[in-house]
């Protein structure tokens, strides 16, 4: 399979004095590109398409840095070190709410917990109890530090293989046979089988295991109102209709 960034998409807003220019520091994440595909192939994606609307609303926001692509657990440990103040778009959990905080509303867009499974796999679930039930014939496969992750590991008597750094290496292991199940939100499953051609081998079961939403996470330390006047600018957007119609371009609820 062809190698590409997958999924998942940050971005750190540096602010500045109230009015002035603010230039952001700012990183994507590695192994994604439905959340942010800087320099990548294909279309920049929802979150690069979602502050450049930001940006149309207060063009006083200003982004740099994105070239660089860091790994998930890089990016949690930058935000609360507040080396990055704002990052596009995480699941909050409890161990993340602890380090570094959230705009709760308005949320980015809202996913929903799903699995994949192998086309030549007719096993169909409808909650964790059938996966349960399935004892070492149904191992889970599960992104290292990823939201899902979070909430997967507080369902008892799974069990669970975290060992992939990111979602194309666990589709790797899925086809090869060394997991039964790819736990991941519905967006990012879909978009990956549909970027690496993969639908006649991948199916995406139907069970909704969770529902959550994508949000805005910022420093600890970041000055209320640095955050105001970008939740300002997330609202208008809310309002404008804009965040709704990006949300539908890119199969986002």
């Amino acid at each position: 399979m062809r190698r590409r960034s997958l999924l998942a998409a940050p971005l750190a807003l540096a602010a500045a004095r109230a009015g002035a220019v603010e230039s952001p520091r700012a990183s994507a994440r590695a192994g994604a590109v439905l959340k942010c595909n800087v320099g990548g192939d294909g279309p920049p994606d929802f979150c690069v398409d979602y502050i450049r609307a930001l940006q149309r609303v207060d063009p006083a926001l200003q982004l740099t840095g994105l070239e660089e692509a860091l790994p998930m657990a890089r990016v949690e440990a930058d935000l609360a070190a507040e080396r990055l103040d704002l990052f596009f778009a995480l699941l909050k959990t409890r161990e993340r709410a602890a380090r570094f905080g959230f705009v709760e509303a308005p949320a980015l867009y809202n996913v929903r917990h799903q699995v994949a499974v192998r086309a030549d796999d007719r096993i169909d679930v409808r909650g964790f109890d059938d996966i349960r039930a399935l004892g070492a014939q149904g191992v889970v496969l599960a992104t290292r530090a990823s939201g899902c992750l979070s909430f997967l590991a507080e369902q008892p008597g799974l069990i669970v293989d975290a060992g992939a750094a990111d979602n194309l290496q666990n589709l790797r292991k899925l086809l090869g046979g060394r997991g039964r199940f790819f736990y991941q939100a519905d967006a990012t499953l879909r978009h990956l089988v549909e970027a690496e051609g993969l639908q006649d081998r991948v199916r995406i079961l139907p069970a909704v295991f969770h529902a959550d939403a994508e949000l805005l996470a910022h420093a600890p330390g970041l000055a209320p109102e640095r955050l105001a006047r970008i939740t300002a600018a997330m609202r208008a957007l809310e309002l404008n209709g804009t965040a709704a119609r990006l949300r539908s371009a890119y199969g986002l609820l």
